[in-house]
């Protein structure tokens, strides 16, 4: 009986980690697009994510070192100036959300939905109108960014028990770069906050 139980949970583990493989496999790019390679510093205390434009250095992600529950992010260009920050400071939708600001000017507040399986957010204006939805499967390899007509203007991409993760943002997305990088940074640094807690 214990011996047949323990078949019974390989044969779940096999098929579970076969999902999360197949599940963590890049689709083909839907158009034509700018990638973004986000290597994950985690041997540091705090979030650090070094990220690369179509392989040149472009920024670095930092969090703070004393977070208690949430990870104020912030963006440097490569000679350490700010350029954007997203964090819990300011909410004009929902409590449960992150506020992202470039230059000084808020371009986006994400708001966290509840899902039986995966993590989704609607993403809003400064205006209070939601401008897109990000969604990402149970396993955190896949995410998807589409616009309010449907669109996919961003992807996100992550091997199964990997960090470091890739972003494709498509040419007709009309949310600035930054932003979009701080979205997928934000959620990042939320689902690994989650997987330690």
């Amino acid at each position: 009986m214990r011996k047949r139980f323990n078949m019974v949970l390989v044969v779940i583990a096999v098929i579970i980690l076969g999902i999360a493989f197949l599940t963590s496999k890049n689709s083909p790019a839907s158009g034509p697009h700018t990638e973004y390679k986000c290597d994950v510093q985690s041997l540091n205390f705090s979030t650090r994510i070094n990220i690369e434009k179509e392989g040149e250095d472009f920024a670095y992600v930092k969090g703070n070192l004393f977070r208690i529950v949430t990870d104020p992010l912030t963006m440097y260009d490569v000679d350490d100036n700010e350029l954007a920050h997203a964090g819990d400071d300011y909410h004009f939708i929902a409590q449960d959300s992150h506020a992202i600001t470039v230059d000084g000017v808020v371009t986006a507040e994400m708001v966290g939905l509840v899902d039986i399986f995966g993590e989704s957010y609607d993403i809003y204006n400064s205006d209070g109108e939601m401008i897109a939805e990000v969604s990402f499967n149970m396993f955190n390899t896949n995410g998807e960014m589409y616009d309010m007509d449907g669109n996919l203007v961003a992807d996100f991409n992550s091997k199964l028990f990997f960090n470091d993760f890739n972003i494709r943002i498509y040419e007709d997305c009309q949310i600035d770069e930054k932003t979009v990088l701080m979205i997928f940074s934000s959620y990042y640094s939320d689902q690994k906050y989650d997987i330690s807690n």
